[in-house]
């Protein structure tokens, strides 16, 4: 297969037995549908998952990965409160990513990362790791989301707006602005209103506390129309496309090293005792 058939879809079956038999790991886009402002489309988290899988997959050594068909539904019941929201409930979630693991273990892989653009995914997403590890073991499943690779943040730290890093914000919107800027309403970038704070009850993506003295932030889920007028947590006006582009760099490059560091790891099988770590 050449570079150009990075995704599962344009496979056909005998290629998906070849994917599967050379060790190639499945990067899963996993994001959601719903608001993200005025200004950027309901679709946002699954266009920059996506967009991390692919730049993960150029960075890539041939034939060690592909890129599986998104997950396009998350867990927004928080931000359902603004028209255009479609999810799953939290047990269907784990049990759609659960089976969606298990596919591709059928399939003859045994290496899945997952790689996440909605916060609320975070969970299911382990969850689901763990009860499909339980039905497969000696498989992979792992899942990353973008702000949580190191490259990622420290462009972001270093050459992004000192501007909360949360919901259709500066650095959401600079994504999108370098993988499709038609898709931006420029003239409807507007901060969001503030959250209201504590030293406890605040949030950062790239988990940066943006008054001294605090401490870390527990997880609290409120509804978003109650504190939010827009939709928006941050202030996308500082957002540029040359920002976006340097994260989807960093981060399709950490992406890659971490390809190529599941497929030099053993495969452990608690069951049979062989591949363990002291052998």
């Amino acid at each position: 297969m050449s570079r150009a058939d990075g995704h599962y879809v344009n496979l056909t079956w005998p290629e998906v037995a070849e994917a599967a038999a050379a060790d190639r790991v499945v990067i899963l886009p996993v994001g959601t549908v719903e608001q993200h402002g005025p200004h950027l489309p309901l679709d946002t988290d699954n266009r920059i998952a996506e967009a991390f899988c692919a730049a993960a997959y150029n960075y890539c050594i041939d034939n060690t990965a592909v890129i599986g068909p998104t997950v396009a539904f998350g867990l927004s019941q928080h931000l359902a409160d603004f028209p255009g929201a479609v999810y799953h409930s939290t047990s269907v979630l784990i049990d759609v990513l659960t089976e969606v693991f298990g596919a591709y273990a059928q399939a003859g892989f045994r290496r899945i990362l997952a790689v996440n653009a909605h916060g609320s995914n975070i969970a299911p997403l382990d969850l689901a790791s763990k009860e499909a590890l339980h039905r497969y073991p000696g498989h992979q499943f792992a899942s990353v989301s973008w702000w949580e690779l190191a490259d990622v943040r420290s462009v972001a730290i270093e050459t992004g707006p000192p501007t909360p890093a949360s919901h259709a914000c500066a650095f959401e919107t600079s994504l999108i602005l370098a993988i499709s800027p038609d898709s931006v309403h420029i003239e409807k970038l507007e901060a969001g209103q503030n959250y209201p704070e504590s030293d406890h009850v605040w949030r950062d993506v790239l988990g940066r506390s943006l008054k001294s003295g605090r401490g870390r932030p527990i997880h609290l889920t409120e509804m978003w129309s109650s504190w939010s007028d827009n939709g928006v947590r941050g202030d996308p006006r500082g957002a540029n496309a040359e920002l976006g582009q340097a994260m989807l760099d960093a981060g399709g490059q950490e992406l890659a090293q971490i390809v190529s560091e599941l497929r030099n790891r053993p495969l452990l099988d608690a069951r049979r005792g062989t591949g363990s770590m002291e052998e």
